[in-house]
């Protein structure tokens, strides 16, 4: 994941702290970043991490910083069909 951010964002200056979002939060205090890049789905129901957020006076956006595509294995039969159900869910 590290090495995928990297090449995607090349100009930034990627801080990955080996513990965790606590890692990430103490750095963000200390100023050695100015953005933290966290999943909400990942820290939303972690009283701690939520409590870190409203310290900082950070929020939560919509910007995709990076994706995982996923693949589902299916019966060729059926590909054409869930194709046009996942275009048309979109």
């Amino acid at each position: 994941l590290e090495e995928e951010i990297r090449q995607k964002w090349p100009k930034a200056n990627w801080i990955f702290p080996y513990d965790g979002f606590n890692g990430m939060f103490d750095a963000y205090h200390k100023g050695e970043c100015d953005v933290l890049a966290i999943g909400r789905e990942d820290t939303i129901m972690n009283i701690d991490y939520l409590k870190r957020v409203c310290e900082h006076d950070l929020v939560y956006t919509d910007v995709l910083v990076h994706e995982n595509p996923i693949a589902f294995p299916i019966r060729p039969e059926l590909a054409a069909a869930f194709s046009y159900w996942m275009y048309a869910a979109e």
